[in-house]
């Protein structure tokens, strides 16, 4: 039987580098337990680090071979990024791919990726072109699903189109930045990031093609950060700084006060209320939270039961 992942996708950027190896076992454990099944990686993560290149999935690796559970989780990871000394969009040259893929699945202790995610778009190769270098590995099975990164309605479009008039594979979801917080600026100063804007959410409610956000919770801008913000505007702290840039605007801070009073009456939190409604989208949604303790966690699953209706949803924004 083929398995659903999970609302709430554990992102695991910081698994073996800034995280400890034993903290991301308590975290990953935590998660199964709570009905998580859902992991989201890279080949990159970790790589700006040293020692840390690989460490996100090597993390993931062990801790599925010390459980024994591979058929249990959907791993998702990563490759095709930006290049590395250039910085310019991915070539989908096959030999690279074959290289990344390859480290990917050495490194997961895995003969198969459940859902291979393309990091970046490259507007100057012909979307048929990069969709046939896959092609091998998803007739082989060992990408089970191809899906897409921070890439526009307008190739996604032109993929779909691609799988419908040949056999080449079909693209499965999407993943850009999203939540409940309009962002103004680029998280991590990265043009190339792509973030939710209404005609990309028109595209999601109309095709109902599947959306799997990060960055789902501003950042801690409904966890606090929002406040620190309006209790302190003039703040020269580098990172509340560098979090008024991409979230400290009105519109946010309506939000942010709508999100309170629905979390009062709803007896929750307004993190909660933020999380909730990304999965409560008329179109199939994730979102990848990053907790950094499985307390963290557990306040993060809590939103999965909110059930905000159509009419909360519409009070949020």
């Amino acid at each position: 039987m083929q398995l659903k992942p999970s609302v709430l996708c554990l992102g695991t950027a910081s698994f073996g580098s800034t995280m400890l190896k034993e903290t991301a076992f308590q975290v990953m454990d935590r998660f199964s337990e709570r009905g998580g099944n859902f992991l989201d990686s890279a080949h990159i993560y970790g790589s700006s680090l040293a020692n840390g290149e690989g460490a996100s999935e090597r993390t993931i690796g062990e801790w599925v071979a010390a459980n024994g559970n591979r058929g249990e989780v959907i791993i998702g990871t990563k490759g095709s990024t930006l290049q590395k000394d250039t910085g310019r969009a991915p070539l989908f040259h096959p030999d690279f791919v074959a290289r990344e893929l390859n480290e990917s699945l050495s490194r997961l202790k895995s003969d198969y990726v459940d859902i291979y995610w393309l990091h970046r778009d490259n507007p100057e190769i012909p979307v048929s072109d990069i969709l046939g270098v896959f092609q091998p590995y998803v007739d082989a099975r060992v990408i089970h699903s191809l899906a897409v990164s921070n890439w526009t309605v307008p190739r996604i479009r032109e993929a779909i189109a691609c799988a419908q008039t040949s056999d080449l594979p079909q693209i499965r979801a999407s993943q850009i930045g999203w939540s409940l917080a309009r962002t103004h600026g680029k998280v991590v100063g990265d043009e190339t990031m792509l973030f939710m804007d209404d005609s990309t959410h028109a595209f999601h409610v109309n095709s109902s093609f599947p959306q799997v956000a990060y960055a789902p919770q501003a950042n801690g801008f409904f966890a606090g950060k929002g406040d620190l913000l309006l209790a302190d505007p003039d703040s020269t702290d580098h990172l509340l700084a560098a979090h008024r840039k991409h979230y400290g605007n009105e519109e946010n801070f309506r939000r942010l006060a709508r999100a309170k009073e629905l979390a009062v009456r709803r007896d929750t939190s307004a993190n909660r209320v933020a999380l909730a409604y990304l999965l409560c989208q008329p179109f199939p949604s994730s979102a990848i939270i990053g907790p950094r303790t499985p307390d963290q966690l557990s306040d993060s699953l809590e939103a999965v039961d909110l059930g905000l209706t159509s009419e909360e949803i519409r009070g949020l924004t």
